[in-house]
């Protein structure tokens, strides 16, 4: 592969001197991680390092770019790579603030139906019990 130098002579790149576009890295990791879901850091970059002896990557380069996607195999989390849908990938953060939506969500239907069981109760209207209010204070 020729590369063109600054002053417009080409020029074969040594190993190791080439510090790759973030777009181009990150199809060389999907397709490595795709091929390999059980792949650890340390492996995918030693394979991008194999594929592409000229270029210069670090590993914690290929850990940012593994960090932003995530596999899901059967709507389930199984580890880093890539998602496969229609619309693009969804990135960790993403996955993860709907996972705190979902469980804030079922949170709040379960306090709602223990109100409403303990009003269909009567409440605690016991005289003497303290209560434990969310705010952090207590009520005698």
């Amino acid at each position: 592969v020729l590369f063109k130098m600054a002053d417009g002579a080409a020029a074969t790149p040594e190993a190791g001197t080439l510090v790759p576009e973030f777009d181009d890295l990150k199809p060389c990791i999907k397709a490595i991680k795709d091929a390999n879901p059980e792949m650890g850091i340390a492996k995918v970059h030693a394979a991008v390092k194999e594929q592409h002896p000229e270029w210069q990557v670090s590993q914690d380069r290929v850990k940012k770019i593994l960090a932003d996607m995530v596999v899901v195999v059967d709507g389930k989390v199984k580890g880093k790579g890539m998602v496969k849908k229609s619309d693009g990938t969804v990135s960790a953060k993403e996955l993860a603030k709907k996972k705190t939506e979902a469980a804030l969500a079922k949170k709040k239907e379960e306090l709602k139906a223990k109100k409403g069981s303990a009003a269909a109760a009567g409440g605690p209207s016991q005289t003497g019990v303290s209560s434990f209010r969310p705010g952090g204070d207590i009520s005698h």
